[in-house]
């Protein structure tokens, strides 16, 4: 049996009347869960991680490119935290980095053809693995799952606003 992880052991802890906690706990540990796969995997396929996979996703849905600006945006982070992604990226030749003539300041990133490959394999190599963690429930439980997550996505969204 694996080693309790922190979120077991809190869930554990918790009165059965922490219903907030439980979930939000419970959201948390599968989301770590299912990352942990996808780093893996893709560390040992392809000698990559999640936060290149998101960058590669992200252009490869945006074949005019992207500032660095609306790439962060994008991917709900700061510029900080893709500039080195990014860097790397380009020093892999997997994507091209161009500055604006009017504005220096401003760089616009597209992928290069090898990152579009590479994007194409680890995309469908995602897919993949998605689809057997999930293969184990029904059509309806992943619909009222996904229904669930919105409900609670919109909420937040509302706190954020109001507070």
């Amino acid at each position: 049996m694996d080693k309790p992880t922190v979120f077991d052991l809190v869930l554990e802890s918790l009165p059965e009347k922490a219903h907030h906690r439980r979930a939000w706990l419970g959201l948390l540990r599968c989301f770590s869960s299912i990352d942990r796969v996808l780093m893996r995997r893709f560390s040992e396929k392809f000698n990559s991680s999640l936060p290149r996979y998101d960058v590669l996703t992200a252009l490869a849905l945006s074949p005019n490119g992207m500032t660095m600006g609306e790439l962060a945006s994008s991917l709900m982070v700061t510029k900080g935290n893709i500039t080195g992604v990014v860097s790397r990226l380009k020093q892999d030749g997997l994507v091209r980095k161009i500055t604006s003539r009017s504005d220096r300041r401003i760089q616009s990133v597209t992928l290069s053809a090898e990152g579009r490959r590479l994007w194409d394999a680890m995309h469908a190599d995602y897919d993949e693995t998605v689809s057997e963690i999930f293969s184990g429930q029904s059509s309806e439980e992943l619909d009222a799952l996904t229904e669930m997550l919105e409900i609670t996505r919109v909420a937040v969204q509302k706190k954020t606003r109001a507070g």
